[in-house]
């Protein structure tokens, strides 16, 4: 059984009738009726009734049944002549929180799939409590959290931190270096970012009696911000993004800000030996980003 035979066959089922089949083929039609013909000695069954008179072929109940298996059969053979190509492709799996993925490094992964066609990309969110586990499970190769979780084969480091910010609409009464206690809380469109966050914003709101809503990822905030004298805070990546694509929000600085925002890095201390060359491009091309991103400042 070749190659020829059963994308014949499959382009016969196709047009209906063996001429066409020929011209799409470039091929005549006794070559054609001879592919079929050893297909159908090799299987031995009859795959098609040729009827005297009659242009179109018809089917019988095995030719029917051989359809999905050419097709299958076509696909494998084709991935079989693939296989050179695709072991020199890697495939590296990172996982994020949504505001990495969606603001922060989305202009990295843009950058590396252009300089690294050969490394290909998979991006997935995940809160920093997932990606610990996955990571930890080799289910990805790196992760970028916003909170350390102790694993006995989990490496973290802090790899930048961003300052905090108020975002509102243009029309809402903030200004530049707004005292906390001209915020309402009741305006409030909460994120908890992180630990250190949580214990500033306790220190001068109630969390458990306030807030006009809670959400639990960057890019829901721009949705509830779109009436005048609501606000939230969030990190500079996140605020950019959101104001480049809204021209209503913008931002302001906080007479009393809270802590910078701590992005960690993290990699399992057992790599896979054939992650190790695309791990490495990739640490290359995540140092250059982080000293060149406006938003972001290096860990020192």
């Amino acid at each position: 059984m070749t190659l020829e035979q059963v994308e014949t066959f499959l382009t016969i089922v196709s047009y209906g009738n063996i001429s066409s089949a020929a011209d799409f083929l470039f091929v005549s039609q006794s070559t054609v009726s001879n592919r079929i013909q050893l297909l159908e000695r090799e299987l031995g069954i009859q795959l098609m009734i040729r009827k005297k008179g009659y242009r179109n072929i018809e089917l019988t109940p095995y030719g029917e049944a051989f359809i999905p298996l050419a097709t299958k059969w076509v696909a494998l053979w084709k991935d079989t002549q693939n296989l050179k190509t695709l072991a020199n492709i890697q495939t590296l799996t990172i996982a994020s929180v949504d505001a990495v993925n969606n603001y922060t490094l989305a202009p990295l992964f843009n950058q590396h799939m252009d300089r690294y066609p050969d490394v290909k990309l998979s991006i997935n969110t995940h809160h920093s409590n997932e990606i610990h586990t996955l990571l930890e499970n080799h289910a990805i190769d790196i992760g970028f959290v916003f909170s350390q979780v102790r694993y006995p084969d989990i490496i973290s480091r802090p790899i930048y931190h961003e300052y905090m910010y108020l975002i509102c609409h243009k029309d809402s009464p903030y200004y530049e270096n707004i005292p906390l206690d001209q915020l309402n809380p009741e305006d409030e469109v909460f994120l908890s970012w992180g630990q250190d966050f949580q214990h500033w914003h306790d220190r001068h709101w109630d969390t458990d009696r306030y807030h006009l809503i809670t959400v639990n990822t960057g890019s829901m905030l721009q949705y509830y911000l779109q009436t005048p004298g609501r606000w939230a805070i969030a990190p500079l990546s996140v605020v950019q993004g959101i104001c480049n694509t809204n021209e209503k929000i913008t931002y302001y600085n906080l007479s009393d800000a809270p802590p910078p925002r701590i992005c960690y890095q993290i990699t399992h201390r057992h790599v896979k030996p054939s992650q190790e060359y695309a791990l490495q491009l990739f640490e290359e091309e995540l140092q250059e980003f982080i000293s060149k991103a406006p938003s972001i400042c290096p860990v020192e």
